[in-house]
């Protein structure tokens, strides 16, 4: 089946709009109904949504919400914290943990503009290619993409920490009672971007999403009966079942929705696969193309092995010794040597030889 790349494109942006209209509707809503609450019960709930800010400074942490700041060292014991914080983190809703400069690692990475839409899971595949380190190595986020004119390619900014530095911090903090749900380098303490180096979970996102939803329509029910009650006037049946037909078709949208964000996360990794499947595909035919083109035509190849960027070929060759430097200068393979020692084949009167080599860089990036 063949996918035209704009047209996915188009489509994503139109579910992305339906969702935020939707979610702006709920949230205007939700603010419209919220006035109608005494002024003692919107104070409390004000005081619930409650943010922890969280700095790691000198093997310390430095923790502040609002007008209050506490900073905490060894031992990391929940029961030595001050009384004041521990009810802090007890209410806290959220924590945002800060990293300092030294601890992340930020570099700007070219992709193709056609991945916009599914840049972090690009950047999780070429992570070993981009960085020094592998995906499962690191935690990342991307943040603000560029095109770059006249070309079909984009800029994105890709901000990065090693799990093993990370971990220490969270198992600390997980030890004081504190789980951050977000975690930012510390450049972005005065910026309103949503950098998040923790890893994503679609699963989770889509849960937490639904959970949220149907908490909100539970307040719509709550504060429409309270409404209906104080209102005699109104029609209070009427108003019941306008209300649960409401509630059905957000319901059957929102499943629409998440139907369809599931097939196109099954589709773009079913392209992915295509992809690094015709990949290896074309290094071995590139290779044994290279092969034939380099090698003297008496050379007799009895058998060519390839696993990632590492080729064994094996032979016999009136000469072994003249196909190093062969190899060698053909500029698609390095650290060209001989795998085992020369051998004589009494039979046929050629040396009989097997070789190691790498491919090279710039080899695999031609075939790319």
């Amino acid at each position: 089946m063949t996918i035209n790349s704009s047209t996915s494109g188009l489509f994503t942006q139109k579910i992305r709009r339906t969702i935020s209209a939707l979610s702006s509707a709920m949230n205007w809503w939700l603010g419209q109904l919220g006035q109608m609450l005494p002024a003692r019960i919107r104070a409390g709930l004000k005081q619930d949504n409650l943010c922890l800010l969280i700095e790691l400074q000198d093997h310390q942490f430095k923790i502040s919400t609002g007008k209050q700041n506490w900073t905490i060292q060894a031992p990391w014991d929940k029961s030595s914290l001050p009384e004041p914080l521990k009810h802090v983190i007890a209410k806290a809703q959220n924590a945002t943990l800060s990293l300092p400069e030294d601890m992340t690692l930020q570099t700007r990475v070219s992709v193709p503009r056609t991945a916009k839409d599914f840049i972090n899971n690009v950047v999780r595949f070429e992570m070993d290619r981009l960085t020094p380190f592998k995906a499962d190595q690191v935690y990342f986020d991307t943040g603000s993409i560029t095109d770059e004119p006249g070309t079909e390619q984009c800029c994105v900014e890709l901000y990065l920490v090693p799990i093993n530095k990370l971990q220490t911090a969270l198992d600390q903090l997980n030890q004081l009672g504190i789980a951050p749900d977000r975690v930012i380098p510390q450049q972005f303490l005065t910026h309103q971007d949503s950098i998040n180096l923790l890893p994503k979970s679609d699963e989770t996102s889509v849960q937490t999403r639904y959970q949220r939803f149907q908490v909100g329509l539970s307040c719509i029910n709550l504060l429409l009966l309270i409404t209906v009650i104080t209102l005699p006037l109104i029609d209070k049946q009427t108003q019941v079942e306008q209300l649960t037909e409401e509630v059905s078709q957000l319901r059957i949208q929102a499943e629409q929705v998440f139907q369809i964000r599931e097939e196109r996360q099954t589709l773009f990794e079913q392209q992915q696969n295509f992809i690094e499947l015709k990949q290896q595909q074309s290094s071995v035919l590139a290779i044994i193309a290279e092969l034939t083109r380099i090698l003297p035509n008496e050379v007799w190849l009895n058998k060519i092995s390839m696993q990632d960027k590492s080729l064994r070929i094996q032979g016999e060759a009136g000469n072994a010794s003249e196909l190093i430097a062969l190899l060698q200068n053909s500029g698609q393979l390095t650290d060209v040597s001989f795998f085992s020692p020369i051998t004589q084949n009494p039979r046929s009167g050629k040396e009989r030889f097997m070789i190691s080599a790498q491919q090279s860089a710039e080899g695999g990036n031609a075939i790319e």
